[in-house]
């Protein structure tokens, strides 16, 4: 079997234990199997996204976001974060993130995981505002839960 259908497998699974195991509320508004994408239809999605917002919480309790790129690498996430961002200092002491992202049709993806710094991943990115120069890192984000929904079936309206 090659590896993108172990990636896939391990993907349809995590999605299957994630609608199975959501709260009542998610459950009844996002989390059903009719709405669920597949793990292809979720790989198709992400490379059609530009940008998703990643949340993270600091150690007084303050929640953070802010859009970033990631990629999709079977059942976990790669994302780049600025060195000096207070994203990487939360995610050192609390490794929990979740993101999430939606196109104009109503598609939507919420991931949660857990994230750790990948070693010797610093390296330089484009000037900001000051010219100075900056430095991202790398994350890899193990997926713990994900809610891939496709869109909603149109309603016929009548009059």
């Amino acid at each position: 079997m090659k590896a993108d259908e172990i990636n896939l497998e391990a993907i349809d699974s995590l999605i299957e234990k994630s609608v199975r195991t959501a709260t009542p509320a998610v459950a009844d508004s996002v989390a059903y199997p009719e709405r669920q994408m597949t793990a292809q239809e979720l790989q198709e999605f992400w490379r059609n996204v530009s940008l998703v917002a990643m949340a993270t919480v600091g150690t007084n309790g303050q929640p953070h976001i802010a859009p970033v790129h990631a990629r999709l690498k079977g059942a976990s996430l790669r994302v780049f974060v600025y060195e000096n961002a207070v994203r990487r200092s939360d995610l050192h002491t609390n490794p929990r993130v979740a993101f999430t992202t939606w196109d104009n049709r109503g598609a939507v993806v919420i991931i949660y995981g857990r994230a750790a710094e990948v070693p010797g991943s610093r390296r330089p990115a484009r000037p900001g505002r000051s010219g100075k120069e900056r430095y991202v890192v790398e994350f890899e984000v193990k997926l713990t839960r994900i809610y891939a929904m496709r869109p909603p079936a149109k309603r016929l309206e009548t009059t």
